[in-house]
């Protein structure tokens, strides 16, 4: 019987966690860009449960950091760069938690109050979402049954992002390195930033036989705003044995901002051959 009961309950978180991934607190625009001359922006909150949700916001400074593989996690402990680049201080939302109940929406309206001095460039914040169903007020519970209740916590973070006067943003590329793993391609890209602001954009993977056909094509967003590496793949397991050709591009656009949005820069590549 306990088998059967834990097999059960199993089954329907299961069920629930499906339903969640379909079912969430959703965020409009992905990320936030004010600048001085624009200091206001709006962020829009729809509840796609069926449940009210409270909801509350923060900031925070961070950034993505990679190691020499290109994996990356977040740094939120950086106190030195945040000293040179946080927004999180002065980017204000309002309100700052609020109410939503099933399929309505809530407007969040931010502004940028920068210090007077701010150097021109680019600064940021990690804007944090959180939401959980609401908690019911105490006696509306029945008495003579006993329940269960798991309450989730929905996080999500996001990119704001403050432009001020002369911006500009560059990479170079340092080295770029390869491997196959699993019939995967590895590169591995050591980029070195330029300018006084993130680089925020694409790498696009292309690869040709030696005639100069393109057989295969990648892209993937990035967002550099430190020295690192930046890691593309793809599947070559159905590629015939021989020698290709592969061009690695770094170009500032995304099809998730608009290109109006991001400081732009000349598109930087790098080719190598490679056997399999």
């Amino acid at each position: 019987m306990l088998k059967s009961n834990k097999t059960l309950i199993s089954i329907l978180l299961i069920i629930y966690f499906i339903s969640f991934s379909y079912a969430q607190v959703t965020i409009s625009p992905t990320s936030i860009f004010i600048d001085n001359q624009r200091r206001f922006e709006t962020l829009l909150v729809l509840n796609s449960t069926d449940d009210p949700q409270e909801v509350t916001i923060s900031y925070s400074f961070g950034y993505s950091l990679s190691d020499s593989y290109g994996n990356l996690t977040m740094n939120y402990t950086d106190t030195e760069q945040g000293a040179k680049y946080s927004a999180a201080e002065w980017i204000k939302g309002f309100p700052k938690s609020f109410v939503i109940e099933p399929g309505k929406r809530q407007v969040v309206r931010l502004t940028a109050k920068p210090p007077n001095d701010l150097a021109d460039g680019t600064y940021w914040a990690r804007l944090k979402t959180v939401s959980t169903n609401l908690t019911p007020p105490v006696g509306e519970t029945q008495k003579d049954k006993i329940t269960a209740q798991i309450n989730f916590r929905f996080e999500q973070v996001m990119g704001v992002f403050y432009k001020t006067g002369s911006v500009a943003t560059g990479l170079e590329i340092q080295d770029i390195r390869n491997d196959i793993i699993d019939g995967i391609l590895m590169v591995y890209a050591d980029v070195k930033k330029t300018g006084n602001s993130p680089y925020l954009g694409s790498i696009l993977l292309k690869i040709s036989d030696l005639s100069g056909k393109q057989i295969k094509k990648e892209r993937i967003f990035i967002s550099v705003y430190f020295d690192g590496t930046r890691r593309i793949e793809t599947d070559i397991s159905d590629l015939a044995a021989g020698a290709y050709d592969v061009e690695v591009s770094f170009i500032t656009k995304r099809d998730d901002i608009p290109d109006e949005n991001l400081v732009q820069t000349k598109p930087v590549s790098q080719s190598f051959r490679f056997s399999k």
